[in-house]
């Protein structure tokens, strides 16, 4: 079961998927924009790692987002989508080493990172709106 945090940053990334839309195409081509998204699947990378490591390999939850958070912002093979991946997977893999086992230690690093992933969606629905 997700925890309140946890839902709430998966609502805070489904609201961004919904203000995305062609008339924010700027925006989205934006560096600044485009490190959000890089930091957010690195984030979501490490809350990844995490939860497999505690919840075990049957856990794909924050997996499938973010396939479907690709889908959104990096729909066709590129580069932006390229380094998405890249810094999910590379996020999971150090994540993996650095919390082998599922600790009081790791739950707390998931909701810190649960927290920075929900600045980060802030971050990225601000710039979509033109704040």
């Amino acid at each position: 079961m997700l925890s309140i945090a946890l839902r709430s940053f998966a609502a805070s990334l489904f609201v961004l998927g919904l203000v995305c839309s062609p008339a924010s195409s700027y925006a989205q081509s934006s560096q600044a924009y485009q490190n959000n998204l890089l930091e957010l699947s690195e984030t979501l990378g490490r809350i990844h790692s995490i939860r497999v490591t505690c919840n075990g390999q049957s856990d794909q939850y924050w997996r499938r987002f973010m396939m479907n958070f690709l889908d959104l912002e990096a729909p066709e093979p590129g580069y932006l989508r390229s380094q998405m991946v890249d810094r999910f997977n590379s996020a999971f893999t150090s994540e993996s080493s650095r919390f082998p086992k599922c600790s009081v230690e790791a739950t707390r690093a998931e909701q810190e990172l649960t927290q920075y992933g929900e600045q980060l969606t802030d971050r990225l629905s601000a710039e979509i709106a033109g704040y």
